[in-house]
Protein backbone atom coordinates (compact mmCIF):
# COMPACT_ATOMS: atom_id res chain seq x y z
CA UNK A 1 0.00 0.00 0.00
CA UNK A 2 2.89 2.48 0.83
CA UNK A 3 4.83 1.83 -2.26
CA UNK A 4 1.83 2.11 -4.43
CA UNK A 5 0.90 5.46 -2.46
CA UNK A 6 4.74 6.78 -3.78
CA UNK A 7 4.25 5.32 -7.03
CA UNK A 8 0.83 7.11 -7.35
CA UNK A 9 2.87 10.16 -6.36
CA UNK A 10 2.83 10.76 -2.33
CA UNK A 11 5.04 13.78 -1.22
CA UNK A 12 4.98 12.17 2.45
CA UNK A 13 3.81 9.20 4.13
CA UNK A 14 2.61 8.87 7.67
CA UNK A 15 2.49 5.97 10.05
CA UNK A 16 -1.04 6.60 11.51
CA UNK A 17 -2.05 3.24 13.70
CA UNK A 18 -4.10 4.41 15.96
CA UNK A 19 -5.00 0.94 17.70
CA UNK A 20 -2.13 -1.01 16.41
CA UNK A 21 -0.10 -2.64 19.58
CA UNK A 22 3.14 -0.90 19.84
CA UNK A 23 5.25 -3.56 18.97
CA UNK A 24 3.24 -3.84 15.31
CA UNK A 25 3.63 -0.32 14.64
CA UNK A 26 7.30 -0.34 15.92
CA UNK A 27 7.53 -3.55 13.11
CA UNK A 28 4.79 -1.47 10.22
CA UNK A 29 7.18 1.47 10.56
CA UNK A 30 10.49 -0.14 10.45
CA UNK A 31 9.42 -1.71 7.07
CA UNK A 32 7.80 2.18 5.93
CA UNK A 33 10.88 3.83 7.41
CA UNK A 34 13.19 1.62 5.03
CA UNK A 35 10.90 2.17 1.57
CA UNK A 36 10.70 5.71 2.27
CA UNK A 37 14.41 6.58 2.72
CA UNK A 38 15.40 4.31 -0.25
CA UNK A 39 12.49 6.64 -2.26
CA UNK A 40 13.61 9.87 -1.21
CA UNK A 41 9.79 10.88 0.77
CA UNK A 42 8.84 12.27 3.92
CA UNK A 43 8.50 9.73 6.49
CA UNK A 44 6.26 11.16 9.49
CA UNK A 45 5.21 9.39 12.39
CA UNK A 46 1.66 10.30 14.36
CA UNK A 47 1.46 11.15 17.52
CA UNK A 48 4.14 9.20 18.88
CA UNK A 49 7.21 10.99 19.81
CA UNK A 50 9.19 8.07 21.26
CA UNK A 51 8.53 5.82 17.84
CA UNK A 52 9.58 9.38 15.52
CA UNK A 53 12.76 9.04 17.74
CA UNK A 54 12.99 5.30 17.40
CA UNK A 55 12.18 5.04 13.63
CA UNK A 56 14.66 8.02 12.94
CA UNK A 57 11.05 10.01 11.07
CA UNK A 58 11.32 12.79 9.34
CA UNK A 59 9.34 14.20 11.78
CA UNK A 60 6.01 13.74 14.08
CA UNK A 61 2.79 14.87 13.46
CA UNK A 62 1.24 16.19 16.99
CA UNK A 63 -2.63 16.29 17.69
CA UNK A 64 -4.39 18.42 20.68
CA UNK A 65 -4.43 15.30 23.02
CA UNK A 66 -0.47 14.78 22.31
CA UNK A 67 2.58 16.21 23.97
CA UNK A 68 3.12 20.01 23.42
CA UNK A 69 5.63 21.04 21.20
CA UNK A 70 7.63 22.62 23.51
CA UNK A 71 8.58 19.86 25.07
CA UNK A 72 8.70 17.66 21.86
CA UNK A 73 11.43 20.33 20.00
CA UNK A 74 14.19 19.71 22.14
CA UNK A 75 14.24 15.76 21.36
CA UNK A 76 13.49 16.00 17.58
CA UNK A 77 16.18 19.14 17.09
CA UNK A 78 15.96 19.69 13.64
CA UNK A 79 13.06 17.21 12.53
CA UNK A 80 10.08 18.50 11.47
CA UNK A 81 6.67 18.78 13.66
CA UNK A 82 3.46 19.17 12.41
CA UNK A 83 0.17 20.23 14.53
CA UNK A 84 -3.14 19.27 13.99
CA UNK A 85 -5.55 22.48 14.89
CA UNK A 86 -9.31 22.72 14.56
CA UNK A 87 -9.70 26.57 14.62
CA UNK A 88 -8.32 29.74 13.84
CA UNK A 89 -6.98 30.14 17.70
CA UNK A 90 -5.59 26.60 17.80
CA UNK A 91 -3.41 27.33 14.49
CA UNK A 92 -1.98 30.68 15.52
CA UNK A 93 -0.94 28.85 19.07
CA UNK A 94 0.96 26.00 16.77
CA UNK A 95 2.81 28.42 14.85
CA UNK A 96 3.68 30.74 17.78
CA UNK A 97 5.08 27.03 19.62
CA UNK A 98 7.39 26.57 16.49
CA UNK A 99 5.45 24.16 14.90
CA UNK A 100 7.08 23.35 10.55
CA UNK A 101 3.60 23.10 9.37
CA UNK A 102 0.30 22.87 10.72
CA UNK A 103 -2.93 20.53 9.65
CA UNK A 104 -6.52 22.14 9.72
CA UNK A 105 -9.64 20.81 9.20
CA UNK A 106 -11.62 18.65 9.53
CA UNK A 107 -12.45 20.51 6.02
CA UNK A 108 -15.39 18.43 5.61
CA UNK A 109 -17.14 15.26 7.66
CA UNK A 110 -14.95 12.41 7.61
CA UNK A 111 -15.08 8.85 8.95
CA UNK A 112 -11.48 8.02 10.15
CA UNK A 113 -12.16 9.28 13.89
CA UNK A 114 -14.55 8.28 15.90
CA UNK A 115 -14.68 11.33 17.71
CA UNK A 116 -14.45 14.21 15.24
CA UNK A 117 -14.17 17.72 15.61
CA UNK A 118 -17.01 20.42 13.89
CA UNK A 119 -15.82 20.78 10.55
CA UNK A 120 -13.88 23.82 10.00
CA UNK A 121 -14.85 24.65 5.91
CA UNK A 122 -12.67 25.89 3.30
CA UNK A 123 -13.10 29.64 4.47
CA UNK A 124 -11.30 29.00 7.53
CA UNK A 125 -8.54 26.65 6.13
CA UNK A 126 -7.96 29.84 3.24
CA UNK A 127 -7.96 32.49 6.36
CA UNK A 128 -5.26 30.78 8.29
CA UNK A 129 -3.12 29.78 4.87
CA UNK A 130 -3.13 33.41 4.14
CA UNK A 131 -1.59 34.42 7.55
CA UNK A 132 0.42 31.79 7.97
CA UNK A 133 4.13 31.85 8.16
CA UNK A 134 4.27 28.33 7.97
CA UNK A 135 2.84 25.01 5.35
CA UNK A 136 -1.03 24.89 5.98
CA UNK A 137 -2.54 21.45 5.16
CA UNK A 138 -6.42 20.97 4.80
CA UNK A 139 -7.17 17.62 6.60
CA UNK A 140 -10.81 15.25 7.42
CA UNK A 141 -12.94 14.15 4.60
CA UNK A 142 -11.29 15.15 1.70
CA UNK A 143 -11.97 12.90 -1.41
CA UNK A 144 -11.97 12.62 -4.96
CA UNK A 145 -15.47 14.17 -5.07
CA UNK A 146 -14.22 17.47 -3.06
CA UNK A 147 -10.69 18.19 -3.73
CA UNK A 148 -11.41 20.25 -6.58
CA UNK A 149 -13.42 22.62 -4.33
CA UNK A 150 -10.17 22.82 -1.79
CA UNK A 151 -8.30 23.18 -5.02
CA UNK A 152 -10.42 25.84 -6.86
CA UNK A 153 -10.67 28.13 -3.77
CA UNK A 154 -6.29 28.33 -3.34
CA UNK A 155 -5.96 25.66 -0.99
CA UNK A 156 -2.49 23.86 -2.00
CA UNK A 157 -1.62 21.19 0.75
CA UNK A 158 -4.01 18.20 1.36
CA UNK A 159 -3.70 15.31 3.50
CA UNK A 160 -5.51 12.12 2.54
CA UNK A 161 -6.44 8.83 4.26
CA UNK A 162 -9.50 6.87 3.50
CA UNK A 163 -10.47 7.71 -0.40
CA UNK A 164 -7.17 6.64 -1.00
CA UNK A 165 -6.59 3.29 1.47
CA UNK A 166 -10.08 2.21 0.35
CA UNK A 167 -9.49 2.48 -3.33
CA UNK A 168 -9.21 -0.68 -5.23
CA UNK A 169 -6.28 0.39 -7.07
CA UNK A 170 -4.08 2.94 -4.43
CA UNK A 171 -1.85 4.22 -6.76
CA UNK A 172 -4.14 5.51 -9.55
CA UNK A 173 -5.95 7.26 -6.83
CA UNK A 174 -2.87 8.71 -5.06
CA UNK A 175 -2.12 9.92 -9.03
CA UNK A 176 -5.91 10.97 -9.64
CA UNK A 177 -6.05 13.13 -6.22
CA UNK A 178 -2.33 14.50 -7.22
CA UNK A 179 -2.87 16.01 -10.56
CA UNK A 180 -6.20 17.33 -9.15
CA UNK A 181 -4.10 19.10 -6.15
CA UNK A 182 -1.75 20.07 -9.16
CA UNK A 183 -4.23 21.79 -11.45
CA UNK A 184 -4.31 25.04 -10.23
Amino acid sequence: MIAAQIRGGADVIQLREKNMPKRQALVLGLAIRKLTTQEGILFIVNDDLDLALILEADGVHLGQDDIPIQYARPLLKDKIIGISTHSLDQAREAIDSGADYIGIGPAFKTETKIKTDPVVGIDVILEIQESSSVPVIAIGGICKKNIGLLVNSGIQRVAIISDILSSKDIEAKTRALKEKLGSV
